[in-house]
């Protein structure tokens, strides 16, 4: 295998792996998205999984019924921003994906089945 391969392997399978906090329901929202600059909301809750932006503002974790489906930590996966702070502003809730904004023009695309995080520009 490839160096460049096994290394980007290593480096999905740390990123995406870590302790997950217990996540606190008053902060879950109902709605389709949560900007942190107007709302104290943390999460998403669609279809019975809550998805969770962490205490760092760097990790969003999925939940169903209370236990972790996936985690990852944007930041590390897509890297620090240019311009702004290394942390999640805004989340969206689409079909299939959830859209990330991160410091001040950093946009990220998570697969809401698998955790998978890009890096959209």
């Amino acid at each position: 295998m490839k160096p460049f391969l096994k290394l980007s392997m290593l480096t999905f399978f740390v990123t995406q792996t870590g302790i997950a906090e217990k996540f606190n329901e008053a902060l879950i929202s109902k709605n389709s998205e949560i900007n942190f600059a107007r709302t104290q909301k943390r999460g998403i809750k669609k279809n019975n999984i809550v998805y969770y932006v962490e205490n760092d503002l760097q990790t969003i974790s999925a939940y169903k019924r209370s236990k972790l489906k996936w985690q990852t930590n944007v930041i590390s996966v897509c890297g620090e921003p240019k311009k702004g702070n290394p942390e999640i502003r805004y989340v969206g809730y689409n079909a299939n994906k959830l859209l990330i904004v991160m410091g001040k023009h950093n946009f990220a695309e998570i697969d809401i089945n698998s955790g998978m995080t890009t890096l959209v520009g």
